[in-house]
């Protein structure tokens, strides 16, 4: 039996999963209230925990296949579900412009749950390979819903929602200074989707967030960090948060093309190029038969515990 310290220096990083579990939940709620600021927000809110818990892991060593199984759920939830739930519960109302056409918006948000649950499963079986100890192959799922949802509130900030919500602090400044952003610009949304999506399953190569041999790029990244963190937990200023994604992402993306070693790395294949051998062919959890080779197994037979 696990004793207690143990037991909680696992538990830990798992309780931080659930807080960004809670936070994607909250986010679908606000979304069917009509909430849509507090919806995004939530969204951000998932992104920053996302972060904390492998923080949480590493830090007392309570990394786990339960745990990463878990960050996994979550992210699905966080990232793919509470997104397209906002955006299309945003854009299906009377007042919003339906420039794109609805079957359109259905469409790209559909194509985003399945991208990102594309984008999970692959990297949940090639993660732990080599050639992506340093690298991403595809956007991943916390940055580009992250992006999107900071974008959104950006949209709000500066005028786009035809009945004006607020969404922003007291005099807040506009970092953007007298900008304003027409309604039209929600046609323009579901193809953001879609584009976002595509990266996420792509194989672009996107460098791995982190410290790195050049000191002035290290400093950027860390302050970068924690501004972002400061003003996610403050709902202040999406529009910085939208800025920075975008200066990480894009200058990624051309690094990942242009760099020769990067350019030489091809991701590992999601099915097996040969047949395995029997006894290596993956179970589904689901299954309630045994393998035919495992059915008179005495070993497997013994091991089976009564319920």
């Amino acid at each position: 039996m696990i004793d207690t310290k143990r037991f909680f220096r696992y538990l830990a990083p798992n309780l931080v999963t659930f807080a960004s579990l809670t936070f994607g939940m909250l986010s679908i709620v606000a979304s069917f209230d009509g909430r849509w600021a507090d919806a995004a927000w939530f969204v951000v809110f998932s992104v920053l925990t996302d972060k904390l818990d492998g923080f949480v892991a590493r830090l007392v060593k309570g990394t786990s296949e339960f745990g990463v199984q878990l960050d996994s759920f979550a992210d699905f939830l966080n990232f793919g579900i509470a997104p397209a739930t906002l955006w299309y519960a945003y854009l299906s109302r009377p007042e919003v412009p339906d420039g794109a056409g609805r079957w359109v918006m259905i469409g790209s948000m559909g194509v985003w749950v399945l991208a990102v649950t594309f984008r999970l499963a692959r990297y949940n079986i090639v993660g732990d390979d080599p050639r992506c100890k340093r690298i991403f192959f595809g956007v991943p799922t916390t940055l580009m819903g992250g992006l999107l949802c900071a974008l959104f509130l950006t949209f709000l900030k500066y005028g786009a929602d035809p009945t004006g919500i607020p969404i922003v602090v007291a005099e807040e400044p506009r970092l953007l200074g007298d900008l304003q952003i027409g309604t039209g610009v929600w046609a323009l949304w579901p193809a953001l989707v879609t584009l976002g999506a595509l990266l996420m399953a792509s194989t672009v190569k996107i460098p791995k967030l982190g410290l790195t041999r050049s000191k002035a790029v290290s400093a950027f990244i860390l302050v970068n960090v924690f501004v972002g963190y400061a003003l996610g937990a403050s709902r202040h200023f999406p529009e910085w948060m939208a800025f920075a994604a975008t200066l990480w992402t894009v200058p990624s993306i051309i690094w990942g093309w242009f760099n020769p070693v990067a350019r030489r790395l091809h991701p590992p294949p999601i099915f097996p190029r040969t047949e395995p051998p029997p006894h290596k062919v993956p179970v589904r959890p689901e299954e309630d038969l045994m393998p035919d080779d495992d059915a008179h197994d005495p070993a497997v037979l013994t091991s089976t515990r009564p319920m």
